[in-house]
């Protein structure tokens, strides 16, 4: 397809003229790329992503969501904007959307008088789909045996609506940035009695390349991207996701199946158990790409229905589209504004970059997700002692027998009792429900066979989902620093923390923004099981991203937390404080300190410090900042035992001052100050402990807070010394302007008096000298 007027001809010479010119780099040289699936070109300016990002920054994407909210229109049993209260739902839950934007009872408008005003009828549905009952999930978030459901109600509800309207589209909106303004998991069914234009230019691409080389584009394509392998991020037994190659989001990829199906309701059960989990894996890769729940609008796409359906669609392939906003990180997006909206569209990231981003990262988290969070899971493993199952109060519970096969029948009863709770006959197969499950139902249950045998015992224990925790980091010098978490809320189960850490790059670096100089890396505990993580080697100058994660039978609750070491720097305190008295002088104290053992003592990075003492009997401290690591008090108190402690910051005043160090305790000299000094030529010395022998002796270090700094003048002393400071500033004054007056007053008029000689005095005149003509 042409995109200009010139002719071939022209264009091959220009385009040989630009090829010996400069050598054309993808990544490095803007260009344009069609799209053959839409009929349409996008323009791909890789080289800007180098500039500076002066734009919008949105705001912090975590955020804190009730997982129930009875205020909230999806939750179970909330009441919604038309009256209706919802369903103690436990899945999935749809319902006619309150506020449709398409209505099956809509008038036809009639036919048009102009050409150029035209107007058609459209009716249809639309519905919403809750994927969970919980708010605080999402489809990363929920295991694969809860996705795989929502998978079964799209096809269902396809099937359903299809049979009344030619398109039913699926799609979600999640996150603010999308327009979403409900959190809780869900997405909408819009089915139309018409076409709408992305179908339709789909329809007509797809029919055309069928037509003309005879096998569906979107199949074609696929086994293209699986030969090249530039875009592709996951492939599976029966699916594959690739960035398409004229992706204009720049984290857009495009969700295909291997084998050739037209709508969502032809996958087989194994096709639609690969979906659920290839749909996990490529979320939660959105969501690790800038730790924060990734926003996007996803739809999916399939043949036409209704009375079409009878039609051949054989040029059509099944396919979803993921549309993510986010460009550079969490809070900066992309908009599509300006050339975008009157032109065509356009790109800063390359997919191949795009693809390369997403398929390196790491799998760690994605195992966390897989093996850690089973939110809601019917059969929780790995958490605690055998046989011991999980739920939460006020929520269905859902225990299953260990010892069966699945969905073998089997009967219930409580510990000690003979009571039936449920039988054989329930139809839920080796899983027993408990509705609305509080304290009263925890306790033992045993599940036998339809023999009577003993299939299995069951330990249910009650608890809460976990919080998001509560971290502080700090760096005890300028190479390591060490972070400390605890629970925000108790959750009553056995909780484990996953820790993480990654080094944050400046925005716009994109070809290092997952290369493995910045991570992430998992934050070891010390010890193992600790609340604590401790990173060695860090860069004083960077910034660090701290991940932990709060995990527990119910799921996952993350605490991002972004820390600099020059902003969290905080020494520990100085050792070895020792006060010592000055022999003959009854008001001195000598205090003398050493670096903290933690601290790497190198010339440019040195400590200054700060220290405080006080009589032990008085409640204030006195503060001094010494020039090294003595100082010498000069004002003590005589004979009074004083405490004096320390503490230490860094020379730049990076972080924050230490703890203070623990305190010393000395007591000035009260004999005088020796007049002898023996052959040796130093003074006698006494030992400190020969000072304070008669001392009393020194109490308990006070906890006392700093009140006001201590003076040891007395008041009346100090009044009598400024009074006699203003007495003599007055005198002063006085007499200076009294002596300036005199002179003014006595000085002569130099008009008319002679002038006196000056130093040129003794020189002869001009007008004197032999033979000077009279001027």
């Amino acid at each position: 397809m042409s995109r200009s007027g010139a002719s071939p001809e022209q264009r091959q010479q220009a385009s040989e003229a630009d090829a010996t010119a400069t050598t054309f780099h993808a990544s490095e040289h803007q260009h344009i790329r069609y799209n053959p699936l839409q009929d349409e070109w996008v323009l791909v300016s890789a080289h800007r992503m180098k500039r500076p990002w002066q734009g919008q920054v949105e705001p912090s994407l975590l955020k804190t969501v009730p997982r129930h909210d009875p205020q909230n229109p999806l939750c179970p049993g909330a009441t919604r904007a038309n009256g209706e209260v919802n369903p103690y739902y436990d899945g999935t839950f749809l319902f006619d959307n309150d506020f449709p934007a398409l209505q099956p009872d809509a008038p036809n408008p009639g036919p048009s008088d102009h050409p150029l005003f035209q107007a058609e009828a459209a009716q249809g549905v639309c519905k919403v789909l809750c994927f969970h009952p919980w708010s605080d999930v999402t489809l990363p978030l929920m295991s694969v045996s809860e996705i795989r459901a929502v998978i079964d109600v799209w096809a269902s509800v396809i099937e359903e609506l299809g049979a009344r309207y030619p398109w039913v589209q699926i799609f979600e909106n999640k996150g603010a940035m999308m327009g979403c303004s409900n959190p809780h998991p869900h997405c909408q069914v819009w089915a139309s009695s018409f076409l709408p234009n992305i179908a339709q230019r789909e329809e007509q691409s797809q029919r055309a390349y069928q037509s003309q080389h005879g096998e569906p584009l979107l199949m074609e394509y696929g086994r293209q991207e699986l030969l090249r392998k530039e875009r592709l991020v996951l492939t599976s037994e029966h699916w594959l996701v690739l960035v398409p190659y004229w992706a204009v989001w720049p984290f857009q990829t495009l969700l295909l199946p291997r084998r050739h199906v037209r709508r969502l309701p032809e996958l087989t059960p194994t096709e639609r158990d690969d979906l659920a989990l290839i749909m996990k894996k490529l979320l939660t890769k959105y969501d690790n790409l800038f730790e924060t729940s990734f926003p996007y609008t996803m739809g999916w796409h399939g043949a036409p229905t209704r009375s079409e359906a009878g039609a051949n669609w054989d040029h059509w392939q099944l396919h979803a589209h993921y549309y993510p906003p986010l460009l550079r990180s969490a809070t900066v997006r992309k908009f599509m504004v300006g050339y975008e909206m009157l032109a065509q569209a356009q790109r800063d990231l390359t997919p191949e970059q795009m693809s390369s981003s997403c398929s390196g990262l790491s799998r760690f988290l994605f195992a966390l997700a897989i093996a850690l969070v089973s939110a809601s899971s019917s059969c929780p493993q790995a958490w605690g002692p055998p046989g011991v199952q999980y739920g939460q109060p006020g929520r269905s519970v859902t225990l299953c027998c260990p010892g069966v096969t699945a969905g073998a029948p089997v009967s219930w009863f409580r510990d000690g009792e003979t009571r039936l709770l449920q039988g054989p006959d329930s139809g839920l197969g080796h899983e027993l429900v408990l509705a609305r499950a509080d304290n009263t139902d925890e306790g033992t249950y045993i599940c036998r066979t339809l023999d009577g045998a003993l299939g299995g015992v069951v330990n249910l224990q009650l608890g809460y989902p976990p919080s998001r925790p509560i971290v502080s980091c700090q760096a005890a010098d300028y190479e390591n620093f060490s972070c400390t978490w605890s629970p925000s809320q108790v959750s009553g189960l056995p909780t484990r923390y996953l820790t993480s850490y990654r080094k944050k790059t400046v925005p716009g670096a994109d070809d290092q923004r997952m290369s493995p100089s910045t991570g992430p890396w998992p934050c070891p505990q010390d010890p193992p099981g600790a609340a604590r993580c401790v990173v060695h080697g860090a860069e004083f100058w960077s910034q660090y991203r701290i991940n932990v994660t709060e995990v527990n039978p119910l799921g996952a609750s993350t605490r991002l937390l972004d820390v600099s070491l020059q902003s969290i720097l905080r020494p520990d305190p100085p050792q070895g404080l020792r006060v010592e008295s000055v022999p003959g002088y009854p008001r001195r104290l000598r205090a003398s300190w050493m670096y903290p053992a933690s601290w790497p003592r190198q010339p440019h990075f040195l400590l200054k410090f700060r220290l405080q003492y006080r009589p032990v009997q008085h409640p204030a401290w006195s503060m001094v900042e010494p020039a090294g690591l003595e100082e010498v008090i000069t004002d003590a108190v005589a004979g009074l035992p004083h405490a004096v402690r320390v503490s230490a910051r860094d020379f730049l005043d990076a972080g924050t001052w230490s703890a203070w160090s623990p305190e010393a305790w000395g007591t000035p000299s009260t004999g005088s100050l020796p007049k002898e000094i023996p052959a040796g030529g130093q003074p006698h010395t006494h030992l400190e402990e020969e000072l304070q022998a008669d001392s009393p002796a020194s109490p308990r270090p006070s906890l006392l807070p700093d009140l006001q700094p201590l003076v040891h003048r007395d008041p009346l002393e100090q009044v009598a010394v400024l009074a006699s400071l203003g007495i003599f500033s007055f005198l002063g004054l006085a007499a200076g302007a009294l002596a300036l007056g005199l002179w003014l007053r006595l000085r002569p008029d130099g008009k008319d008096r002679p002038q006196k000689p000056g130093f040129l005095a003794p020189m002869i005149t001009v007008d004197k000298l032999p033979g000077a003509p009279n001027l």
